[in-house]
């Protein structure tokens, strides 16, 4: 579906100017949407493109003409789309950005509009339909929704599962309903004491986060429209250590997918946040300082994780105070710094030996720009540690220019004049979506629809 795409995936994607001048690139295939402005009036516009054996095809739909659909020529020429588009169309494909940037002349070579279209999701028309449910994990009950395609079921499915801030099901709801489209069912629920279940999300134990997913795996073991050899969990941020874990203790988990998920336990990915911040500060720190800070931060978690008695943080603190580095770290007064209080309950948040023993399918994806979980600490441990467990069926996907919530930051960027210079919005790239269905649809069994 998308696999034209698939191999620019693991990092940037190949520079335009390594394409013949006239042969459209791989990568421009797909849906792209925007509009062209004259003097504050928009003109809605988006195409498709197709691109077979070098040779452009594009669709052209009118959404403001009674969304009117008809094939229009496009040119591609190094670099650039032009066409005859409402006067001289010049457009800058920018694959990097999964932009399209350009003008509208006239013939007397004015400028009569500016013209912006983003790379978007070519989504299938099947909706999805919603089921509340309940479920109970350990004392509390949890609320959530199962999202079923409207395909006949058996449908393969996931259990989504949200990060750090442990919140409400629509953290995972988007993501659901994508899959959903594509004939893959999903489970999203709210965190113990978040939206509709009862609990306290304040005190919540790595335990219970763990006892959470596996409930909801319980709640698909009992449900026959859903085929029970192909359902995966897939988990964000600090959900990436919740569903490998997970996954280790039961048998019933066909696949692993993670989206920015440490490969490191919880002090070593606390360790290499603060040396990042170190990096990012006004001051220079040299290596020496960077591992020092490192060193504090790492025994600063183990302390928490075990719950030591209050004089071992201070016999930790107490040369850390003479240090450069020691205004950016954390410096807890007693047991109750959130931070502390944070690590105290996550003393389990270590997937490492859980990922030395996953045999089933994984995709993990990572932002280059994360400093929250870098890759360059992350990928060759993940890499190692399957390859240990004999795991033959992972992959491993970098995203060009992505911070932690995997989009590109909003900034000004670009040399000289529109289009080669623009205002980059903060978005999530349709090839981050791309990827997570094309990999799930690559090893489960759909309904057609």
């Amino acid at each position: 579906m998308f696999a034209s795409l698939l191999t620019a995936l693991a990092s940037a994607l190949p520079a335009q100017d390594a394409t013949p001048a006239a042969t459209p690139p791989a990568a421009l295939a797909g849906s792209w949407s925007g509009a062209a402005t004259r003097d504050g009036v928009v003109k809605l516009l988006e195409l498709d493109f197709e691109v077979d054996e070098g040779v452009l095809a594009t669709t052209l739909t009118q959404p403001y003409d009674g969304f009117s659909r008809f094939g229009f020529d496009f040119r591609y020429e190094g670099g650039w789309l032009r066409s005859e588009l409402w006067g001289d169309m010049e457009l800058l494909v920018d694959l990097d950005e999964d932009q399209l940037r350009g003008t509208i002349r006239s013939d007397d070579g004015d400028v009569t509009h500016t013209v912006f279209l983003q790379r978007v999701l070519d989504l299938p028309r099947p909706r999805w339909r919603e089921e509340e449910i309940r479920f109970a994990a350990g004392d509390d009950v949890l609320a959530g929704a199962l999202i079923l395609p409207e395909t006949p079921g058996p449908h393969p499915a996931l259990v989504h599962v949200t990060g750090r801030g442990y919140g409400t099901r629509w953290e995972t709801h988007a993501m659901a309903t994508r899959l959903a489209r594509y004939g893959v069912a999903g489970l999203v629920f709210d965190g113990r004491g978040s939206g509709n279940s009862t609990g306290n999300r304040a005190t919540a134990t790595d335990e219970q986060r763990f006892a959470d997913v596996h409930a909801a795996r319980d709640v698909l073991a009992t449900r026959d429209d859903i085929r029970q050899h192909q359902v995966g969990l897939i988990g964000g941020s600090a959900g990436g250590w919740v569903v490998p874990i997970v996954a280790a203790e039961r048998d019933d988990v066909a696949f692993l997918i993670t989206t920015v998920g440490p490969a490191e336990s919880l002090a070593e990915q606390q360790g290499h946040v603060i040396q990042e911040l170190l990096k990012q500060a006004e001051q220079s720190f040299d290596d020496a300082e960077l591992q020092a800070a490192y060193d504090y931060t790492v025994a600063l978690v183990e302390l928490s994780g075990r719950r030591a008695p209050w004089p071992e943080f201070e016999a930790l603190m107490e040369p850390a105070r003479s240090t450069r580095w020691w205004p950016l770290v954390d410096q807890p007064e007693d047991m109750s710094h959130p931070e502390v209080d944070y690590f105290m309950r996550r003393p389990g948040f270590d997937p490492v030996p859980a990922l030395r023993q996953t045999r089933i399918p994984m995709l993990a994806i990572f932002g280059e720009d994360d400093w929250i979980v870098p890759p360059e600490h992350n990928v060759p441990k993940l890499r190692r540690w399957l390859t240990e467990a004999g795991n033959t069926d992972f992959e491993i996907v970098v995203f060009s220019g992505a911070d932690h919530a995997l989009g590109r930051p909003q900034a000004v960027v670009g040399e000289g004049d529109w289009p080669q210079r623009f205002e980059r919005s903060w978005t999530r790239p349709p090839r981050l979506f791309e990827t997570i269905i094309d990999w799930v649809l690559a090893r489960v069994d759909v309904a057609s629809h």
